[in-house]
């Protein structure tokens, strides 16, 4: 195996433990506090400990691990204020970017999404997959088109755990959906910067909310006493 190919093998890999990661805490069965003993880890998913501590890597640059001076590995602290002001920065970035579309107005960017919007309308209601793919392409182009370099690379800052969990917790509606997804795009057709930043912003609060549900559910947090305001 060539040097490139053992790498990019390594990658995929280490990127399956974060996976892994993500699932472990979202499920409880890795909670706050908790240390990441990484032998025990790679023994368990049958990886050497390299693409573990990679992975670590990864998931201490996402805010979800800590490592200390003696590169121990532990669970980050958070509670449902953490997860809130996460998910209300995650809005505030992505608001950024779909209020510079409704200011440029770009109509390939507009009839894309308006193209997307469509299609995530039309989709059954049974066909959650269909649905997810759909509403984050929308996030994509959205991102893409509207956001500069350095707030792409922010907001890739809060595209692993947050996404994961978001994504995870769904439990809104197709209808739902659709209309927290339509509210941005009609901003951004009106040329309504502010008005496609809030609805933005709305959409993940409300996405935050849910995970936090969920979390307190699992027994994850076993308070939520910092109700949303």
């Amino acid at each position: 195996m060539t040097g490139v190919s053992a790498t990019l093998k390594r990658a995929k890999t280490s990127q399956a433990v974060v996976s892994y990661v993500h699932r472990e805490v979202f499920e409880g069965r890795l909670r706050p506090g908790d240390r990441i003993d990484v032998e025990a880890m790679a023994a368990t998913l049958g990886v050497s400990a390299t693409p573990v501590r990679e992975a670590l890597v990864l998931l201490e640059r996402d805010g979800l691990v800590t490592s200390t001076v003696h590169r121990s590995a532990y669970v980050e602290q958070f509670d449902g204020h953490t997860l809130r002001a996460d998910f209300h920065v995650l809005g505030l970035l992505s608001g950024v970017a779909v209020a510079r579309l409704a200011h440029v107005q770009d109509p390939t960017i507009i009839d894309a999404l308006c193209r997307l919007l469509h299609e995530l309308e039309s989709i059954p209601p049974d066909q959650a997959a269909r649905i997810a793919e759909t509403a984050n392409e929308i996030v994509r182009v959205e991102q893409g088109a509207g956001a500069t370099p350095r707030l792409r690379s922010e907001l890739a800052g809060f595209s692993g755990f947050l996404r994961f969990a978001a994504e995870a917790s769904e439990h809104r509606s197709h209808a739902e959906i659709v209309e927290a997804h339509r509210r941005v795009i009609d901003a951004i057709v009106a040329g309504a910067p502010k008005r496609a930043s809030r609805a933005r912003l709305d959409d993940a609060r409300a996405m935050g909310e849910m995970v936090i549900a969920d979390f307190v559910r699992r027994g994850v947090l076993t308070d939520d006493a910092l109700a949303a305001e």
